[in-house]
């Protein structure tokens, strides 16, 4: 299932991970990196209220620790 981009974040920044893997899933490894590089952004950079970075940094800890999702490392 392809879902919208006003669907698609608040299923990946909903804290359960099978929401997040489901979404994440639901689109293409380009997609999924550059949204995984987004959470990471999210995650890291100031400017994001604590709430936003929680949630950016559960959807990176379920992410990781899904094997579906298969190696989401930049391409070299």
């Amino acid at each position: 299932m392809t879902l919208g981009p006003e669907d698609f974040w608040p299923e990946v920044l909903s804290e359960d991970a099978g929401r997040v893997v489901a979404a994440l899933m639901g689109i293409g490894l380009p997609e999924r990196r550059a949204a995984l590089a987004h959470l990471e952004r999210m995650a890291s950079e100031a400017g994001w209220s604590e709430g936003q970075a929680r949630r950016a940094r559960a959807a990176l800890r379920f992410a990781s620790g899904d094997p579906r999702l298969g190696d989401l490392s930049s391409p070299s």
